[in-house]
């Protein structure tokens, strides 16, 4: 049988869900595996040599895992940033989302992951449901495990295929989905339901260019979206997935498929060692999105302990073991060892829920017709890292969505240096920021700022405004004009400095 890949669910956060979820004979599992501890080991050591391993090219894989496409984005911020005091406080051992979308299956019983829909799975329905169904307190709306309380996987997918962003069976990008869900939100998986069929798939984009009236559409509108790359530091990756988990937020992402992973794939003591990966028909690492719903710090072969929880998108039968032990995970779930996720996987996105409440803070000016923008809050984030850095963070807040271009922000002062950075997404509320490694923070005092972009009808729309920031903190940084300097935007890009 064929290993395919693509997947997606949705979830939230409880740090002190019971272990019942888990399962109640976790330890007994522990002792019954430290008796074949030196045995599995052996057999692990064996697997992980192998670097890949061959798909029989029955069908496609749906994440393309195109760097380009994540480190274009808004980069996201540690929930530190956000935090009160700004530091994150010591993690607990564990921590798991609750309030999940029920585990999707997304292929067939001989082809789990074709059609290629992981990314409409993941970071559409998983990562879009959990998120619609919370309120920007975090407290809950709905149940999202309910079909007519979720996003449509399949309205998303078709979506894709019809703007260009995916193609059937072979799948596609995964953070249009995201900009869609902040946008235009999505009908619910009970008005359009999913069968993995390219033909079926086609006759959803038939319907009127996906009109906007589908009922109650708006009501799974997102906040906004942020990503970030594992690659470039995996370590680092995982420890800030923990730290989302720890304080509310899923985590979708998208890397390499591990060998066996549809139909055998190789456990110990009921954790994912393996690091050995798929290559596909076309001589590339074969790519699968998913979500990550929670972690425990004690799981897994003792002195190798600590397991991201993967909520994936082949059906509650998955996963099938092949090791001598099968998985702790509820059905539809796997854990991850650290060091697994840390070599095989590549990009993650965070999502925010919508804020529907009028905000206070600074009401911008508008261009007419524009929707109605705030400023809710503008303070400088400086965490007590190697380097220093200081982040000059905006929060933001539109009556209705607006895709964002261009944030424009002067400093006070005689020398009124001007930045300019890029935002190039559809924003409800959400963050933007300025960033500097030079050892000072930014200026205290009143700045001006300028927002460019257009409505969700592609009208230009144009704010300005005027807002108090003050000192850096946690760490009180000298504060210096970014004249002369390297200031990089919300996408981690150097923002443009005037005069």
């Amino acid at each position: 049988m064929a290993t395919k890949t693509c997947s997606g669910e949705l979830n939230q956060l409880d740090p002190g869900m019971p272990k019942s979820l888990i399962t109640e004979d976790r330890k007994i599992h522990f002792i019954l595996a430290a008796v074949v501890a030196t045995i599995l080991l052996a057999s692990a050591g064996t697997a992980s040599a192998q670097a890949h391993c061959t798909d029989d090219g029955s069908g496609p894989y749906g994440s393309l895992l195109d760097h380009r496409e994540f480190d274009q984005a808004v980069q996201a911020l540690p929930p530190a940033a956000f935090l009160t005091p700004r530091i994150q406080p010591q993690l607990p051992s564990h921590a798991y989302l609750f309030n999940l979308p029920a585990v999707s299956e997304q292929g067939t019983a001989a082809h789990l992951g074709s059609p290629g829909t992981c990314e409409a799975q993941s970071f559409g329905y998983g990562l879009g449901s959990y998120t619609a169904a919370r309120r920007a307190d975090g407290s809950l709306k709905w149940s999202a495990a309910r079909a007519d309380k979720s996003v449509s996987p399949a309205y998303l997918f078709a979506w894709g295929m019809f703007s260009g962003f995916a193609q059937c069976p072979k799948g596609g990008k995964a953070l249009p989905y995201l900009d869609h869900l902040v946008g235009f939100g999505a009908p619910t998986r009970a008005h359009v339901p999913y069968q993995p069929d390219c033909s079926y798939f086609s006759a959803i984009q038939q319907q009127a260019n996906f009109p906007d009236d589908y009922p109650a559409m708006k009501r799974f509108r997102i906040g906004s979206y942020a990503t970030f790359n594992i690659h470039n530091d995996p370590h680092a990756a995982v420890q800030k997935i923990k730290e989302y988990i720890a304080n509310g937020h899923a985590v979708a992402f998208s890397g390499h498929v591990l060998c066996g992973y549809g139909t055998n794939l190789p456990m110990q003591h009921g954790v994912i060692y393996e690091t050995s990966f798929i290559i596909n028909a076309e001589g590339k690492p074969a790519g699968h999105g998913q979500l990550v719903v929670g972690y425990d710090d004690d799981v897994g072969v003792p002195g190798q302990e600590g397991a991201l929880l993967v909520q994936n998108s082949f059906g509650t039968a998955w996963p099938a073991s092949a090791g001598a032990t099968h998985s702790l995970a509820p059905p539809g779930m796997a854990y991850w060892s650290y060091n697994s996720f840390e070599q095989t996987q590549f990009l993650a996105a965070v999502a925010y829920p919508r804020a529907l409440r009028r905000p206070t803070g600074v009401r911008l000016s508008g261009s007419p017709d524009a929707p109605v923008g705030w400023i809710t809050q503008a303070f400088q984030w400086a965490p007590d890292v190697p380097s220093p850095t200081a982040r000059l963070i905006l929060m933001h807040f539109f009556q209705e969505p607006v895709h964002l271009s261009h944030i424009s922000l002067t400093e006070p002062g005689g020398q009124m240096i001007t930045a300019t950075g890029n935002y190039d997404q559809n924003i409800g509320n959400g963050y933007s920021y300025l960033s500097r490694t030079d050892g000072n923070a930014f200026l205290s005092g009143m700045w001006t700022v300028s927002l460019q972009g257009t409505d969700t009808n592609g009208k230009s729309v144009n704010y300005t405004g005027s807002i108090l920031v003050g000192q850096s903190g946690p760490n009180s940084l000298p504060g210096a004009s970014m004249s002369g300097q390297i200031i990089t935007d919300s996408t981690g890009a150097v923002a443009l400095l005037s005069p």
